[in-house]
């Protein structure tokens, strides 16, 4: 009989090689976040002074460096899709430690800019390539759920790599300091060399952890090893769509840096000591991780469009709250609505894309995608600056990204999000019923 799929099912039945995957994709936002973002309020304080370099001169040069992900984020889409996501995870992975390692010791302004443009080039192997196209290939319908628990990641990283490099730093200096975080990431690739699947063929799993035979699978894992993607890098920038994506949820990510980016800053200027904007921050990355949740459940109840224009909504509401004259009632209903929505950026953007383009195209339409979103999120800074300095403030800093969200309300709206690629299509055996099949021994079952 014809499998009768469920794309609204909101079960976290991944089964328990499903959720190893989602564990190892977590963990890969969790390094990538704290070398590149979070890890730069320790690092470069730290590096300025023992190297004697001006601390400014650092910061400024750190946005060259990020750039760098950009067209990191197209070439590295390439190698995956040719050597194939594991081999792409590990790789970079290593690379990203030597340069990491290396970065601590940089005692130039030279020096810093190429091993920080190393990691910034390197490190999306292993996480907004790798972990996103890992959980498209695992879970093509349950893509939001497991990228909401995966994304995790990215705020326990506020709340655990921070302190972790402040005590390396602090006992070690930045060069050994630092350089333990990277035996840790050869640790972390030696780990995906053991235990990382490019599909959930290759351990005898299916997608989703649908119920399949043994012939079903040998077959989907064949397909999945032969198929070659129609969508050339040309022709995916000839299509509406892509544009639509990368405008609208680079608008959406260029909101959520703009707004964490400044929420110390900003709470300060309100008034508060620095050591509580802290903590704030910290509570905020806390309330992050049930966000990720969240945002993924409502992805795959009502789908990832639908749920992409109440996450804009639902930071519309954040930003007004920062605009307008605040008293203690607004600062902290506006925390909690910034702080709940980081986590969802993260895994919807990369939902949107999968639900458009499927599990076979979705590393070709990634690595595309990924830099027009990218290109717009490094313009927060732009945006901060401009506002900060013409506008009156955070204020009107806040009203342009008001405007720009809208602007992204409209283009999701708009968006046809009908799935374009190849998907997948395969029957259950005859004398097999899905409904007669208990959710809670699905997990189980599935693993062949």
């Amino acid at each position: 009989m014809k499998q009768v799929f469920s794309n609204n099912d909101t079960k976290s039945n991944f089964g328990k090689n499903g959720w190893l995957m989602v564990l190892l994709a977590g963990m890969g936002f969790w390094f990538v976040t704290g070398i590149t973002v979070d890890g730069l309020n320790v690092i470069l304080p730290a590096m300025a002074e023992q190297s004697g370099m001006d601390y400014n001169t650092l910061l400024s040069w750190s946005t060259p460096a990020a750039w760098l992900s950009i067209p990191g984020s197209v070439l590295i889409a390439i190698l995956c899709n040719k050597k194939g996501i594991k081999f792409t995870a590990i790789s970079t992975l290593i690379v990203t430690a030597i340069a990491f390692s290396l970065y601590g010791y940089a005692n130039t302004f030279a020096t810093y800019l190429i091993f920080a443009g190393i990691v910034n080039f390197a490190s999306v192997g292993f996480s907004h390539v790798g972990a996103n196209a890992l959980m498209a290939s695992w879970f093509p319908r349950k893509k939001g759920l497991a990228l909401g628990w995966a994304t995790i990641g990215q705020n326990l990283s506020t709340a655990l790599f921070v302190p972790l490099i402040t005590f390396m730093i602090a006992h070690y200096g930045c060069g050994l300091g630092m350089s333990s975080i990277s035996v840790m990431m050869v640790a972390f690739a030696a780990v995906l060399a053991f235990l990382m699947k490019n599909t959930p063929e290759e351990c005898g799993c299916t997608p989703d952890n649908d119920n399949l035979t043994r012939a079903q699978i040998d077959e989907l894992q064949a397909d999945f090893k032969n198929y070659k993607s129609p969508f050339t890098i040309g022709k995916l920038l000839r299509m509406k769509e892509v544009w639509m994506i990368g405008v609208a949820f680079g608008a959406l990510y260029m909101v959520t840096v703009g707004l964490i980016s400044q929420m110390v800053p900003r709470l300060i200027e309100l008034g508060y000591a620095q050591t509580t904007a802290i903590t704030m921050m910290t509570v905020a990355a806390f309330i992050g991780c049930f966000g990720s949740y969240c945002w993924g459940y409502l992805d795959q109840l009502i789908t990832t469009r639908k749920a992409s224009i109440v996450y804009a909504f639902w930071y519309i509401g954040a930003l007004i709250l920062q605009i307008i004259p605040s008293n203690t009632i607004t600062i902290m209903l506006s925390i909690f609505m910034i702080g709940f929505g980081i986590g969802g950026i993260g895994n919807l953007v990369s939902s949107i894309v999968a639900t458009k383009f499927g599990r076979y195209d979705f590393i070709k339409a990634w690595g595309v995608i990924l830099p027009i979103t990218a290109v717009i999120r490094c313009s927060a800074y732009a945006v901060l600056a401009f506002g900060l300095s013409h506008l009156g403030g955070y204020a009107g800093a806040y009203s342009i990204f008001l405007a720009i969200n809208i602007v992204a309300v409209i283009l999701i709206w708009r968006l046809d999000d009908t799935c374009i690629g190849k998907t997948l299509d395969y029957e259950l055996p005859e004398d097999e019923e899905e409904d007669d099949i208990p959710g809670d021994l699905v997990v189980e079952s599935h693993s062949l």
